[in-house]
């Protein structure tokens, strides 16, 4: 489903022209409904890796150069000046303050390979143990997917899941017609889809059959004995 489909989808099922339901209005629903998406589920659409490099005794990351639509940081494995690489744990700032003042008390050096990493504000990370080098960095992190729109016609949702965006995008406009009942069944079809979304994204996509098995059904078994 491309994005003009979608404005005319969404005007036949509601059977509002475009004087009512215009472009812009619609244009505000699609980014809601994107908006939840994004922070329900994981997809792959939003999965990106990039490197960077940390300073020499600064234990700070400044995320303020970031690709645009940076999100989240997800998992940093560090690359040492060998070419040998450690996955760093994450952890919370607290730990990290804690770990920097016991090494301080025992007298020693609170500098070394960053072992740990934590989120210290919006734009900043901050690792433990200060780093003795600038190694290398490489980040794991998600970022805003493409947004559906006039210029951008279609997007990995539209073409995998139409039927998400549809259905949230109906129970908005509902909601903006003042339709109750219908806001409510798209409601109920929009959290259905993007249950089966979420399945497939963060469940099928995440295993394999060779460590997890074939995916069962499970299915009700009767008792012999007819009890």
């Amino acid at each position: 489903m491309n994005y003009s489909e979608l404005l005319t989808n969404v005007r036949d099922y509601t059977e509002v022209d475009s004087s009512v339901l215009s472009d812009s209005v619609i244009n505000t629903f699609l980014i809601n409904v994107e908006n939840k998406i994004d922070r329900t589920v994981d997809s792959d659409a939003q999965r990106r890796y990039a490197t960077t490099s940390c300073q020499v005794d600064n234990a700070f990351i400044d995320l303020t150069s970031a690709p645009s639509g940076f999100r989240f940081a997800r998992a940093i494995q560090i690359v040492k000046s060998n070419g040998e690489r450690d996955w760093m744990e994450q952890v919370d700032t607290t730990f990290i303050d804690e770990y920097s003042v016991t090494r301080s008390d025992a007298s020693s050096s609170t500098n070394g390979i960053p072992k740990f990493w934590a989120n210290w504000d919006q734009n900043t990370l901050i690792l433990a143990p200060t780093p003795d080098e600038a190694y290398t960095l490489e980040m794991w992190y998600d970022e805003t997917p493409e947004r559906l729109s006039s210029t951008n016609t279609t997007t990995y949702i539209s073409n995998n899941a139409p039927e998400v965006l549809l259905y949230g995008v109906l129970s908005e406009a509902y909601s903006y017609l003042k339709n109750p009942q219908e806001m409510q069944l798209y409601q109920q079809k929009f959290q259905a889809s993007l249950s089966d979304w979420a399945q497939d994204q963060m469940g099928r996509k995440r295993r394999d059959e060779y460590t997890d098995g074939v995916l069962r059904i499970p299915l009700r078994s009767v008792d012999p004995g007819g009890k």
